[in-house]
């Protein structure tokens, strides 16, 4: 798809490319013989506080799965999983991460991803991720924790919450003796854990002083930055470089909405992104905003702003923990997905909603037909739906996407 516009990107972003690869630079470190630190590999709804406090470093496989997508380099190392008998209807993420082990080679400088002392995973986001850390933990002969967050349908009750909070001091245990790290007394640890959760509560509230930001017109940032600036609130949420990151990128869009400056010029659409990016073609959204379609909201990157811990209440932090993670995007039922939906629509002032059907997450695209139809008949709004991957090009096609996406313009059209 041809641009028309010049993409008009933070400077922050600048600032990020040196923060990502300072992490995993620091996770090959954490491995050396000098400055020893144990690695955890974890997905993205596990509770990672509980590991910073015990001074674990936690990796994303999945966060790793989305930079070698954006390098539209995914392809090689999905053939290499295939070839070892793992389908092409897995999650892309599972397929890049697992072939680049086999491969024992990745876009980290040549090299794959720094071997786990631990894993971690959690069945709040889907189930492919348990079985994707089993053959992770056969494949390095790694201990593994199943974190088990009962589904949420209607919201959180009492007895799921505690037990939640029990799974979270199980987890405490075996993160310690699985490190090599001694437990450190009661009083020490819950100290420790209360300023990593005041780090994850400031980044969470400057996250959202990010999107509420972007409610202005025209919208200061759009998606290309959106989806580019996730990588500090997944990767390094409950540390100072997280928040330091994003009082930079709040100031700036502030200081865009000052002078009026906009993330897509000649802004005359306000859109809704429902779902993962599809990494390797940004393309797709450049083409959005050469038409003056900016994307004032997204599901996926509103998601991380639900952990706002309330360290105020210091009586009990695992409790705060278990509430948290209990209620991500993915562990609710689809009529809280659909009030979340509706409520960013209404709050961001959108014409439209982008749907991007997902081959390989299948629990985020469950239902998105449904809640199309809630848009199109509650909201009265247009949308798209765009089927592809997040990860794996392959599943992409130009032809009928460009259709669908030029036909959708012309809906917007009309209604302006």
């Amino acid at each position: 798809m041809t641009t028309l516009l010049p993409d008009n990107r933070l400077k922050t972003d600048r600032d990020l490319k040196g923060l990502i690869l300072k992490h995993y630079l620091g996770a090959y470190r954490a491995k050396g013989v000098l400055a020893r630190r144990p690695v955890a590999w974890v997905t993205s709804g596990a509770p990672v506080e509980p590991l910073l406090a015990l001074g674990i470093l936690p990796l994303y496989p999945e966060n790793y799965g989305a930079l070698v997508g954006s390098r539209k380099a995914a392809v090689p190392y999905c053939e290499e999983a295939e070839r070892a008998g793992y389908s092409l209807d897995l999650c892309s993420y599972a397929r890049t991460n697992i072939g680049s082990m086999l491969a024992r080679r990745g876009e980290l400088r040549g090299r794959p991803l720094p071997p786990p002392d631990l894993l971690v995973t959690a069945k709040n986001i889907c189930g492919v991720v348990v079985k994707w850390w089993e053959v992770t933990a056969r494949h390095f002969g790694c201990p593994l924790f199943v974190f088990d967050t009962p589904f949420a349908a209607d919201g959180l009750h009492p007895e799921q919450t505690a037990y939640v909070r029990d799974q979270l001091e199980e987890l405490v245990v075996f993160a310690s003796r699985a490190s090599g790290h001694r437990l450190p007394p009661r009083a020490r640890f819950e100290a420790d854990l209360r300023k990593v959760l005041e780090l994850t509560r400031e980044a969470t509230a400057l996250w959202n002083e990010i999107q509420d930001l972007r409610q202005s017109r025209p919208t200061p940032a759009s998606a290309l930055d959106m989806f580019t600036n996730l990588f500090p609130i997944v990767t390094l949420r409950g540390t100072e470089a997280c928040v330091e990151y994003y009082r930079r990128v709040r100031d700036e869009l502030a200081e865009r909405v000052r002078q009026g400056v906009a993330a897509v010029p000649g802004e005359r659409y306000r859109l809704v992104w429902d779902n993962i990016a599809i990494w390797y073609n940004f393309d797709l959204v450049r083409y959005l905003h050469a038409r003056g379609a900016a994307f004032v909201g997204e599901t996926y990157t509103d998601a991380w702003g639900v952990y706002d811990f309330d360290t105020r209440d210091v009586s009990d932090p695992l409790r705060t923990l278990a509430e948290q993670y209990s209620l991500i995007l993915l562990n609710v039922g689809l009529g809280i997905r659909k009030e979340r939906l509706f409520r960013m629509v209404e709050r961001q002032g959108a014409d439209g909603v982008v749907f991007h059907s997902c081959r390989s997450c299948k629990t985020y695209s469950l239902g998105q037909y449904e809640l199309a139809r809630a848009v199109r008949g509650e909201l009265g709004l247009p949308v798209l739906v765009i089927e592809a991957d997040m990860a794996d090009s392959r599943a992409f096609a130009e032809g009928p996407t460009r259709t669908r996406v030029d036909a959708f313009l012309e809906l917007l059209e009309a209604r302006s």
